[in-house]
């Protein structure tokens, strides 16, 4: 049985520094596993706590996503969304909503055009209509 990590001791195990603002984003990315922008941490944690800057949500992000502790997934549109959860798995946009979810995959054994290639990352992006906008596709 493993026991999950807090926020906290995950930043540390990483070798971040442990800041405020580092622990309230890092925590609100594993609590909302719902793909938010910058500009949505930053609307949804400003008034709890008023010192927070939309500049500090964009670097602790970065650092965060450069340290491997959160994934970084650039919608259609071209928004960067941030997702906590780092295990491989493939995500799903709605082109109507913009909502993004996750689904489970496996990374399938690659073409051979890529054969001596050194792969550092494979993703899935799957497109179209979430379940709520598809009723109203015709």
């Amino acid at each position: 049985m493993s026991i999950e990590l807090s926020a906290q001791d995950r930043l540390r195990e990483a070798g971040i520094r442990v800041t405020t603002p580092r622990l309230i984003i890092f925590q609100y990315l594993i609590d909302n596993r719902t793909h938010p922008t910058c500009d949505r941490i930053y609307n949804d944690l400003k008034d709890a706590n008023p010192s927070l800057s939309l500049a500090t949500v964009y670097n602790v992000t970065e650092k965060l996503a450069e340290e491997k502790l959160v994934t970084t997934i650039v919608s259609p549109d071209g928004e960067r969304h941030y997702d906590s959860v780092i295990d491989f798995h493939g995500h799903f946009y709605c082109d109507t909503c913009g909502s993004i979810f996750d689904f489970k995959c496996k990374p399938d054994r690659l073409p051979d055009c890529l054969k001596g290639a050194v792969v550092k990352s494979v993703s899935y992006m799957a497109r179209g209509f979430c379940p709520e906008c598809a009723l109203h596709v015709k």
